[in-house]
């Protein structure tokens, strides 16, 4: 009883409730991973709204991996898409997540990502959709019965390469934020730049929806797919000079910005049991040994500066 008044003093100290006990299935709407599916099958839990090359041709497959030994492949056709949908209950704030490879591009709007509603419109509502179009360009955007804004993104992306996209929705503001490998992209409509994206402005969302485009044999794969509430994984809004925690790609370092050095940490689960401490080398915390969960992370700054952040172990 000593012990849990110590650490729930430790970490009201930091301003920081205590957490409930989170599990996966808690924290994610979705998380696919589609090892448990039968490699040729269409992936349990989704709907196939359109069937591009054929059905037999949307399907987990073990040929083209990003993690583990299985995806899931659309494969669309000439002025017919595949499009795979898996129904959400979306709150205010909800984050996409997944590993994306443009295995064959077509000459127009290859794949898309993204949520909506088929509820509404001719062919259905995207309330958001990031697409992979001819010669690497990506888009955000949106459609109902019409395309809303769409902004050229900042990167090119190359088939046959595996990128980790990231959209961040906040359906209040009806905006979005894209990330792919971690970084943030701006898009530009008439030569202005933007870091967020408008979002289909009424209708509400309630599906995933993946992509393979129309414009011609296109296939995409999908590996590591997941749909969360972004507050439950504490990825609040953050000022420029703001301390922020991220994960290297293959969640085996934290890593530590905007903050003075020599920094005293330590690290407590969602139960707020103390896990590690020590000091923060060259702003980054070794985490491989950690088993997948929400922790969160406190301490000092050489000013006495206190911080205090939830970050998500996905592996």
């Amino acid at each position: 009883m000593k012990t849990m008044k110590t650490m729930k003093t430790i970490l009201t100290s930091f301003g920081l409730l205590l957490l409930p006990i989170l599990s996966f299935s808690q924290v994610f709407l979705i998380n696919d991973d589609f090892e448990n599916e039968t490699a040729g099958t269409f992936p349990s839990g989704y709907t196939l709204q359109y069937n591009g090359t054929g059905t037999a041709n949307q399907k987990v497959v073990n040929t083209v991996v990003k993690n583990g030994t299985q995806s899931f492949q659309l494969e669309g056709a000439g002025s017919w898409s595949a499009e795979a949908l898996k129904a959400i209950t979306c709150p205010n704030l909800v984050t996409v997540e997944t590993w994306f490879n443009m295995d064959l591009a077509a000459n127009g709007i290859s794949a898309g990502i993204g949520i909506g509603n088929m509820n509404f419109g001719s062919w259905g509502t995207r309330v958001s959709r990031l697409e992979f179009c001819e010669t690497g360009n990506i888009y955000m955007t949106s459609y109902y019965n019409g395309y809303g804004p769409r902004y050229l993104l900042n990167l090119q992306y190359q088939t046959n390469k595996w990128y980790h996209i990231k959209i961040e929705h906040n359906l209040t503001t009806r905006k979005a934020k894209v990330f792919i490998d971690g970084n943030q992209l701006t898009g530009t409509i008439n030569s202005v730049a933007y870091s967020e994206f408008d979002l289909q402005p009424t209708i509400n969302p309630i599906q995933l929806q993946l992509l393979a485009g129309n414009a011609g044999t296109a296939r995409a794969m999908f590996d590591d797919v997941k749909v969360y509430d972004t507050n439950a994984l504490g990825t609040a809004e953050i000022s420029k000079d703001e301390m922020i925690i991220y994960l290297s790609e293959n969640q085996e370092e934290l890593f530590v910005k905007n903050i003075d050095a020599p920094v005293q940490y330590k690290m407590y689960n969602a139960t707020g049991k103390l896990i590690d401490g020590g000091k923060i080398v060259q702003n980054a915390i070794p985490i491989s040994y950690l088993k997948p969960g929400v922790y969160i992370l406190t301490g000092k700054d050489k000013n006495g500066k206190e911080f205090s952040k939830k970050f998500l172990k996905r592996k």
